[in-house]
């Protein structure tokens, strides 16, 4: 006679432990003996979620639903927990309130909503659920991580560092309240202080993604237009939707307004002034990621930091940029009616930014196709400027046209 209890917390044991094959063939003794145990289908079911097998996953939990037990609040949360992780945080929320409603004193449960709240970028609701399990249990870790970047993000700064460094004093080695320390002090500018956190969460976790991203930003802050360029990124992250689709229009009409009024004025300076910073930030926005990943590619933490995916992308991005400029030292002799050509080579690099790398020519969907297509049209353009120039320059004006469409829809969707 097998001792179920012992399985099962074997089986809980191996699953914190990360080994999930172990942990699910404990389970399944168990399960062979009672298809229906909830006990052991609960723990089958975070398995799932772990390794991020959701639609089993759900189906598992699902399935617990339909027999009695004292733990369904606990299996709406795991619901929930699934939906949160697929990014379906509607759903997550509406788990979330079911599980609440039959057990309302798990801290646990308000963590999790306080993390998907700020997912949504609903600061106050995320801080109303921060402080509420933490009136449940005073030391939940995930309620203070949660509360410091809802009040960082409510930019009540002096509230979200007091709590953090409680978060810090209660678990020093938590990775997780390492790398909310380190954006915290990305937010204020302070990129040494911020890699010193991030370091030592990657000490505890290396695999854990969103240290990795924090370090990799902190160590290209000592690049100045980066700094000022994650600074404003942070800034826009805080921003409801509609405000940041409504900035954009705002600084796109501001814009065409000003060049109008300029013509024919004094101000024409001026304006022509502020239409070269406008469309000097723009390009910094598209290519400063990539430009700053240029620079770590000659230190020593490439090889751990930067994908495959960013180095070749820096790459291109570079080359692209170098190739145009020797293009117009070389075609300059010529006169302005070959300048089209390096204009284009450079306007590659956003090109290359959009793009996976390795490239499979054509066979891919989306803004990745899309961008296959722009970079095929460019090539064209610049093989027919040398057999027929007129050609070539009708063709280049059509690039354009495609060209500030994708720049324009790719803005729109990184900024909503």
């Amino acid at each position: 006679m097998f001792d179920r209890d012992n399985l099962l917390r074997r089986a809980e044991l191996l699953r914190r432990q990360k080994r999930f094959k172990d942990a699910e063939r404990e389970l399944g003794i168990v399960l062979q003996s009672d298809p229906e145990d909830v006990d052991a289908l609960i723990v089958l079911g975070h398995c799932k979620i772990d390794t991020k097998q959701f639609e089993e996953a759900t189906t598992i939990l699902k399935q617990c639903l339909q027999y009695d037990s004292s733990n369904k609040d606990y299996v709406f949360y795991l619901l929930a927990f699934a939906c949160y992780q697929q990014g379906t945080n509607k759903t997550a929320l509406d788990y979330l309130q079911t599980a609440l409603s039959i057990f309302p004193y798990n801290s646990g449960y308000f963590a999790l909503a306080a993390h998907i709240h700020l997912d949504d970028k609903d600061y106050e609701k995320a801080l109303l659920a921060a402080d509420n399990g933490l009136l449940l249990d005073a030391e939940n870790v995930s309620c203070l991580n949660a509360r410091s970047t809802a009040l960082l993000r409510l930019n009540k700064k002096d509230a979200a560092r007091e709590t953090i460094q409680e978060a810090l004093s209660l678990d020093p080695e938590n990775y997780i309240t390492h790398t909310n320390y380190g954006w915290h002090h990305l937010e204020k500018g302070r990129h040494k202080e911020a890699a010193t956190h991030f370091r030592e969460a990657l000490r505890i976790n290396p695999n854990y993604a969103y240290a990795k991203q924090g370090y990799k930003a902190s160590l290209k802050s000592k690049l100045i237009f980066y700094k000022w360029l994650l600074q404003g990124n942070l800034w826009l992250s805080r921003q409801k939707k509609n405000f940041r689709l409504g900035m954009i229009l705002a600084i796109w009409l501001l814009v065409v307004g000003i060049d109008t009024a300029g013509d024919n004025t004094p101000l024409q300076l001026l304006c022509d002034g502020v239409m070269v910073l406008y469309f000097v930030i723009v390009i910094f926005s598209w290519l400063g990621s990539a430009l700053a990943n240029l620079y770590l590619l000659t230190t020593k933490h490439a090889n751990y930091i930067l994908t495959q995916q960013e180095k070749w992308g820096a790459r291109m991005v570079g080359l692209s940029l170098l190739s145009s400029i020797i293009l117009l030292g070389a075609l300059y002799r010529f006169g302005t009616k070959y300048l089209f050509v390096p204009a284009i080579v450079a306007s590659f690099s956003i090109v290359f930014n959009e793009m996976d790398f390795p490239i499979r020519i054509f066979r891919e969907k989306g803004r990745v196709l899309f961008s296959h297509i722009i970079l095929a049209t460019g090539l064209l353009c610049c093989l027919l400027a040398c057999f027929n120039l007129l050609l070539a320059t009708g063709l280049a004006s059509g690039y354009a046209l495609i060209y500030l469409g994708f720049i324009w829809s790719g803005s729109v969707r990184n900024t909503i």
